[in-house]
């Protein structure tokens, strides 16, 4: 596993390289206007002069929207840097507690939301059809295909392991 993730950060490493800090991104990102704590530039800045990627857990609070990718000058791919990232930290059992459940979710009932019985009461009220129940045996099966259930599993014993 650390072999895996010295790989992950040697390629993250490799693709921030061609960045010079004009901060584009920084000025570009929605995000960072509501949350300065998430600061495109600085963390390309932490992972070029650390060589390593950042441990703050900023990553997650990513929207993934592309603006940053669409401006850099560079063609820094700071959103694919920043789901790598995630994708590092999920497998560290470091997601957000949040997004494990409603994965946790998604794999138990099909849907984010569990109970849907207030939806279910106004579609009726609306004349609609109800909604189709998702193939739980599918969705388990793209879950071990995808490794999602051992990410999933990492991220349980993270949360087991708190005090």
């Amino acid at each position: 596993m650390e072999e895996e993730r010295q790989r992950r950060e040697a390629e993250v490493l490799l693709s921030a390289r061609p960045c010079f800090q004009c901060g584009i991104c920084a000025a570009s990102c929605p995000v960072y206007r509501v949350a300065p704590m998430m600061n495109p530039r600085l963390y390309i800045d932490s992972i070029l002069n650390r060589g390593v990627v950042p441990a703050e857990g900023t990553e997650w609070l990513c929207a993934y929207c592309l603006m940053c990718d669409e401006r850099c000058s560079m063609g820094v791919a700071l959103a694919e840097i920043l789901m790598v990232t995630k994708n590092i930290s999920a497998r560290e059992g470091k997601a957000p507690q949040d997004l494990v459940n409603a994965v946790t979710s998604i794999l138990g009932t099909g849907c984010v939301i569990s109970d849907l019985g207030r939806v279910g009461k106004v579609r009726s009220a609306l004349a609609l059809p109800e909604l189709p129940r998702p193939d739980l045996q599918q969705i388990g099966k793209i879950f071990e295909l995808t490794g999602a259930s051992e990410v999933l599993q990492a991220s349980r014993k993270e949360e087991e392991t708190e005090p």
